[in-house]
């Protein structure tokens, strides 16, 4: 009896254990801290995943979860979850929209060797740190950046007779005529230039490209008041007149070198129906991805009264309602070795922001991102001015634009093309005001 009872025992502990294990193994697994991560460009997922690895490994009681979005739903859940405490704990944040999260306290300033690190010129470029800091505090690492830069057909060049890319603003435009295709009809069957022709803020940007290269400033510069914008507009009106000429002309009669009919900006490069386009480090991807059969070159932007490339910047932040800060700023630091960086390089093609790590193999390999990644003397670096009223503004500027490049009748026509100048002043004026922002 008592050999059948232990008998018995023993496969009830037998049956239970793979129970009690697992029970353990939930139990253990419950306790772990959660980490959230959230990234608005899906194609910079690798360096996050590889320092995941990494992270668990070494901090064992804490679990990464990584949600990728499109950049839209990105930049809606996070206006929508920060404010609740819902959002991640470390969050990637473009230029622009950096203000709003600032102004609502819903980021955690660093730690003081991290901001050592943003704040040393050696390391940080300061034309990308500055958007990121408030009160002598700094609440994010400046992550990676896509530069604007020039994309020439190589083939279509030695067509034309050209042996190099356009070096001034006056050249580019004479090299878009040389280069335009017309068939028998005398319609355009390859455009010279590309042009972003619709689209609210990516036409208004793209218009900015040259605007800033001869005026030597942005459309909307910080005002003297942190946070407030002036509009420059109307004090440089010859420059902005004949920068909006400049396209106008150029999409109309015997001058035109693009048409609205032609696949526009990189899937008309990518396809060979362009010749030349204006666009920042990404295209080198998406180039080489959609037309494997065009060979081309990359060059800095045409000079003007300056010559300067436009970025778009992408920071690392914490939430300031993480319970995990510490935590997220150690995975930060991870994200910031020269491995990580490597291959976020590799895999997104954005340029890593660290001026301390070496990306010279890379460059040796991939001539293309040369013009995308060096320094050049004299070549500023410049981003658009953060404000809280960013996508309004340069949403109707858009309009107003596209508006503009239909009209024939401004063809030549300064004192036309003066009155939608002063019209885009206006309306940026009335919309900065409108938010509080407008400088005195």
């Amino acid at each position: 009896m008592i050999k059948f009872s232990n008998t018995i025992r023993q496969l009830t502990v037998s049956a239970l254990f793979p129970m009690i294990i697992f029970m353990l193994l939930i139990s253990q697994a419950a306790a772990k801290e959660k980490i959230s991560i959230w990234l608005g460009y899906g194609e910079t997922l690798a360096p996050f995943e590889m320092v995941k690895d990494k992270f668990e490994k070494k901090y064992p009681n804490y679990e990464v979860n990584i949600l990728t979005f499109s950049l839209r739903d990105f930049e809606s859940k996070l206006a929508s979850s920060m404010p609740t405490g819902a959002g991640p704990d470390l969050l990637t944040l473009h230029d622009f929209i950096i203000p709003k999260y600032l102004d609502e306290g819903l980021l955690e300033p660093m730690p003081k060797d991290l901001t050592a690190i943003v704040n040393d010129p050696a390391k940080m470029n300061p034309t990308y740190t500055n958007i990121i800091a408030r009160e002598g505090k700094v609440y994010g690492v400046p992550y990676w950046t896509g530069r604007s830069a020039i994309f020439y057909n190589l083939d279509h060049f030695k067509e034309a007779g050209l042996t190099s890319p356009p070096d001034t603003i006056e050249e580019f435009w004479e090299y878009a005529e040389k280069l335009t295709k017309k068939d028998a009809n005398g319609d355009i069957e390859r455009a010279g230039m590309t042009m972003r022709l619709t689209g609210p803020s990516g036409g208004t940007q793209k218009f900015g490209y040259l605007y800033y290269q001869m005026a030597g400033m942005q459309m909307l510069e910080p005002g003297k008041k942190v946070g407030t914008i002036r509009v420059t507009l109307k004090e440089n009106m010859d420059i902005a007149v004949q920068a909006l000429l400049d396209r106008i002309n150029h999409l109309h009669g015997e001058r035109k070198v693009d048409d609205w009919k032609l696949k526009h900006d990189a899937q008309g490069f990518a396809s060979g129906t362009a010749a030349m386009l204006l666009r920042e480090t990404w295209a080198i991807a998406f180039i080489k991805k959609n037309g494997p059969k065009i060979k081309f070159g990359t060059a800095l932007m045409p000079k003007g009264k300056i010559r300067g490339a436009f970025n778009y910047i992408e920071v690392l932040s914490v939430s300031s309602m993480s319970k995990s800060k510490e935590k997220v700023w150690e995975f930060i630091r991870m994200l910031q070795e020269q491995k990580a960086l490597a291959l976020l390089l590799k895999e997104s093609g954005y340029s890593p922001l660290r001026l301390d790590r070496d990306f010279s193999a890379f460059l040796k390999e991939n001539p293309l991102y040369k013009a995308v990644m060096e320094d050049v003397a004299g070549y500023s670096q410049y981003i658009e001015a953060p404000n809280t009223a960013y996508k309004e503004v340069t949403t109707r500027f858009g309009e107003v634009l596209q508006d503009a490049y239909r009209d024939s009748s401004l063809v030549n026509n300064k004192e036309g093309v003066k009155s939608v100048i002063l019209k885009l002043q206006k309306t940026a004026e009335e919309i900065l005001d409108d938010s509080g922002i407008l400088s005195e």
